[in-house]
């Protein structure tokens, strides 16, 4: 009794999981084998409403990217005027994206915990982060200290100064 209620389920679930297109091409092959015009012609009419079925393309997934993963933000716009960046929500606009401007440090400092702020020409104020080991040894007071900030991973920013090695992970103050 159980195996002829199992071979009947599968009759009638079998069905549910057809290949509408392979269906459709099958009827469409068998009318090629019919001789008389006229009888392959009313094949092919009654055939093709289930191939046109077959072949309607599917709605499109909302496109999903590696980015929408739990923890991970999708990344800021361009960044494209010179006083957008580093800000933590640049405003759109026209132009090319900013991904680095070179500066020159007017007034160096240190914060509470010795990590170095910097004031550039361009008024832009940045600080060290605190969890960035990199340690600043502080100018002669008649250096000019000429500086690099680009964009880095993961939204955040690093300063270079000239003529010395290493990065300095900073954030926008100002």
């Amino acid at each position: 009794m159980r195996i002829l209620l199992f071979v009947l389920l599968s009759m009638l679930v079998g069905p549910a999981y057809a290949d509408a297109t392979r269906d459709a091409l099958s009827e469409m092959v068998k009318c090629v084998d019919i001789s008389d015009p006229n009888d392959r012609l009313k094949c092919f009419d009654a055939a093709i409403p289930g191939a046109k079925s077959a072949l309607v393309t599917p709605e499109k997934p909302p496109e999903k990217s590696w980015m929408d993963w739990f923890g991970f933000a999708r990344p800021p716009k361009p960044v494209t005027r010179p006083q957008d960046f580093g800000k933590a929500a640049p405003e759109p606009g026209p132009g090319e994206e900013i991904t680095e401007i070179k500066a020159t440090v007017l007034e160096f400092a240190r914060t509470r915990r010795s990590k170095g702020l910097f004031v550039l020409d361009n008024g832009q104020v940045w600080q060290q982060l605190d969890g960035d080991p990199a340690e600043i040894r502080d100018p002669p007071s008649d250096a000019v200290w000429k500086v690099t900030i680009e964009t880095g991973v993961l939204g955040s920013y690093n300063l270079m100064i000239e003529g010395r090695n290493g990065i300095i992970k900073v954030s926008r103050l100002k």
